[in-house]
């Protein structure tokens, strides 16, 4: 065997074998965060004291869920690849990722938010907005980019556990986010003239293009250092 050859079979055991492990991590405990949705959905569909307000999951398959909450639509992904964070990220300074780099690989849910219309009448020019991405590595350690709300509570690598526990608080603070973000109307300039097929649209109810507007915060350098002393070992 040469030299080159043993290169590439250590990288196919050591990377192949994680990326397996990280996915397989990632299904089993997606599979958990719909359960834990499935649940809090009923729970909280048994509470409503106005039937007209909807309260709905919807499993899509293996990767995605849909919970429809009033006229809100949150949209659960997982992607189907794993992903490192780039070079210069400041994780990569920490002793958590220092001293086993295996754990800087990680599944990735998306949380995205669209108004619940959009999606039941496929509305496919309709806006969506992201309001999380969820990283966890094969340990079930997991940080979220996202809203304020979220991202500031779950910003520590290394001290979160993806488990029933988190997954339903997650769920809940990106329903609440999603759903206090309201709907606003277009400027008047921007649709003070329309085509004869946008009239045409109105007319059969399809109506303006409508997006929600969210807000998405990225852990900053100050923030992610804050906490590096905390993960020494």
């Amino acid at each position: 065997m040469t030299q080159m050859e043993g290169i590439l079979l250590s990288l196919l055991h050591d990377k192949a074998l994680l990326k397996q492990e990280v996915i397989g991590g990632s299904h089993d405990r997606f599979n958990m965060f719909k359960q834990v949705m499935t649940d809090e959905v009923k729970n909280l569909s048994s509470k409503l004291t106005d039937k007209r307000i909807r309260m709905q999951f919807i499993d899509k398959g293996s990767n995605e869920c849909h919970v429809m909450a009033g006229s809100d639509a949150l949209v659960f992904h997982l992607h189907t690849n794993v992903f490192t964070l780039p070079s210069e990220h400041p994780f990569w300074k920490q002793n958590y990722l220092k001293k086993d780099f295996s754990k800087g690989y990680f599944g990735v849910i998306y949380v995205y938010n669209f108004l619940a219309k959009s999606i039941l009448q496929q509305h496919l020019d309709d806006g969506g907005g992201l309001i999380a991405r969820i990283f966890i590595n094969k340990d079930g350690a997991f940080f979220i980019e996202g809203s304020q709300q979220i991202a500031e509570k779950f910003i520590r690598l290394g001290r979160n556990k993806f488990n029933e526990k988190t997954a339903k608080e997650i769920f809940l603070l990106t329903a609440i986010s999603a759903v206090n973000v309201d709907l606003t109307i277009p400027g008047y300039e921007e649709v003070s003239t329309i085509s004869v097929e946008q009239l045409q649209e109105i007319s059969s109810n399809l109506g303006i293009h409508t997006a929600k507007k969210l807000g998405f915060q990225l852990p900053n350098n100050n923030e992610i250092n804050h906490f590096e002393d905390e993960y020494e070992e």
